[in-house]
């Protein structure tokens, strides 16, 4: 893994991934800004192609699947290799990057939502948000129930294969298109394709995380995979997914099923891993370091708090009476959430990345203290 993890840092992969991160959460955004400009203007209506393009950000949230199996499984490897109590730290360590920020949204959303009941907030408490629905003003946070859940199934994976992760893919992959296989036949021919039911989010968790998986396969393989990579990967693989959103919106169009949607997303997935790969030789990239690593810091708070913030602006701008265009209230709502994360977003991030930092340290500190005694 140190090999590995130098290739990443000697090339612009990491640059990549850290854009690629910012743009993802920029353009769930403005499919949110989309919607939220449709409650502020009276009547408005979007044009059917924008309605399945821009207006549709189920689309991205893929890249950020494959994103967080890729840099999840170094985590893994890299702990592993330290040696030592793992169960802990991989605890310690997933729930302290998940739950402050979130927290944070959670509370914005209670500020302008009313109380949702006992039940539905320990459900959000909990990460459960994404099979119970999660409250409107932080309704992109259904991803993270599926974060969580991948968090914890593929460790106990690799444990179950030895600490193989050939072996543990084989595992995990197979085992989760049988599940998935098996929850949408439930969830089509049980409750008759109803989406209030809880079999379908499950379906879905499990129908994801195959683009997971895919991007923990690049990850072990990195080191072989970036010996192998060509100049052009990292533009035929942009092709290949403009191409896979293109057809996404067609299919979006075209009224298709839900589990056509799964597919595509599974077919789309070698766009994805071929964006990460090729990028690292792509010498440009070194330009955009310093915009990249705010973009990276940027994504998490934009992509849980941009929501909250949305619905606030409706409220204020109901209040006011004005009369906007959609493109005028788009163009507003999307401004005044990026002065938010400008002023408060990423330095929230920053501060509480560090705290994390020196949080993990001491409990590390206290550890080896311990296995010294």
């Amino acid at each position: 893994m140190k090999s590995d993890s130098e290739s990443l840092k000697s090339g612009f992969a990491g640059i990549a991934i850290d854009l690629l991160r910012g743009f993802l959460a920029l353009m769930v955004l403005l499919a949110h800004a989309l919607e939220s400009g449709l409650l502020v203007v009276e009547g408005a209506k979007l044009p059917s192609w924008m309605a399945v393009t821009l207006g549709h950000g189920g689309f991205w949230v893929n890249g950020f699947f494959v994103l967080s199996g890729f840099c999840i499984h170094r985590a893994v490897m890299a702990l592993r290799e330290r040696g030592g109590s793992f169960a802990g730290p991989y605890l310690r360590a997933r729930l302290t990057r998940l739950y402050p920020m979130y927290f944070v949204a959670l509370a914005l959303a209670l500020v302008i939502t009313p109380w949702p009941g006992g039940g539905l907030f320990i459900s959000h408490l909990l990460m459960m948000q994404g099979i119970t629905g999660p409250l409107p003003a932080i309704k992109p946070a259904w991803s993270l129930t599926y974060e969580v859940v991948y968090y914890a199934a593929w460790p106990l994976s690799l444990v179950a294969c030895g600490w193989s992760p050939r072996r543990a893919l084989i595992l995990a992959g197979g085992g989760t298109l049988i599940l998935s296989v098996g929850l949408m036949l439930v969830w089509k021919k049980g409750t008759g394709g109803a989406d209030d039911t809880w079999v379908l989010p499950l379906a879905l968790i499990a129908a994801n995380f195959p683009l997971w998986l895919a991007g923990a396969w690049l990850a072990e393989r990195w080191a072989d995979a970036i010996r192998a990579s060509s100049g052009w990967l990292a533009s035929a693989a942009l092709a290949w997914v403009i191409t896979g959103y293109l057809l996404h919106a067609w299919l979006l169009h075209r009224g298709a099923s839900t589990t056509v949607i799964v597919l595509l997303s599974w077919l789309v997935v070698p766009g994805w891993l071929g964006l990460i790969l090729g990028s690292a030789g792509v010498e440009a990239l070194g330009r955009w370091r310093r915009l990249a690593g705010w973009l990276g810091l940027l994504s998490y708070p934009l992509y849980l708090l941009h929501q909250p913030l949305l619905d606030m602006m409706v409220k204020f701008g109901r209040s006011l009476n004005l009369s906007p265009s959609l493109a005028e209230a788009v163009l507003l709502l999307c401004s005044g959430v990026m002065i938010f994360m400008l002023a408060a977003g990423v330095p929230l991030e920053v501060a509480l990345l560090k705290w994390r930092s020196g949080h993990l340290a001491r409990l590390k500190g206290r550890e080896l203290k311990t296995a010294s005694a």
